[in-house]
């Protein structure tokens, strides 16, 4: 596997961002219970990537710093603010998680399998994974999947 540089785990630290800031301006504007909890359960784990991947930056030397939403991130934000639907505002929240497993799984299906891969990303990306999953289930729950 290819090393991972320094921009490319800043950059992935701030889609974690955004979509933690999606899920929380989505609690803040539903009334329903189930999905603010549902909604803080995985902000909660959300924000414990984000903590294990800055650590991995401050031992990489770089200082993660300030990181605020960025414009993609409030573009999705409105979007799904703007939805009438909740359907459709569930579907933008796993639309945000399945792109953080993606990214994981582009990074560990490279083709320099002569490599290692990082013991530290095979557990951040099984924790998306369970994110996903878990989100995956709670639609079903809420009988708003059917993907």
């Amino acid at each position: 596997m290819a090393e991972l540089s320094t921009q490319e785990l800043q950059a992935f630290l701030q889609a974690y961002l955004n979509c933690v800031e999606l899920c929380t301006a989505f609690s803040k504007n539903t009334a329903d219970p189930h999905v603010r909890q549902a909604l803080g359960t995985l902000v909660d784990e959300l924000q414990e990537t984000i903590a294990s991947l800055a650590g991995h930056l401050r031992r990489l030397g770089v200082a993660p710093g300030e990181y605020e939403i960025d414009r993609q991130g409030k573009a999705r934000i409105r979007d799904v603010l703007g939805m009438r639907s909740l359907r459709e505002q569930l579907l933008v929240v796993r639309g945000s998680l399945a792109d953080l497993v993606a990214w994981y799984a582009a990074r560990l299906q490279a083709p320099q399998a002569d490599q290692a891969i990082p013991e530290w990303l095979v557990s951040l990306s099984a924790q998306a994974d369970h994110m996903l999953e878990g989100w995956d289930q709670h639609m079903r729950e809420m009988k708003a999947a059917d993907f």
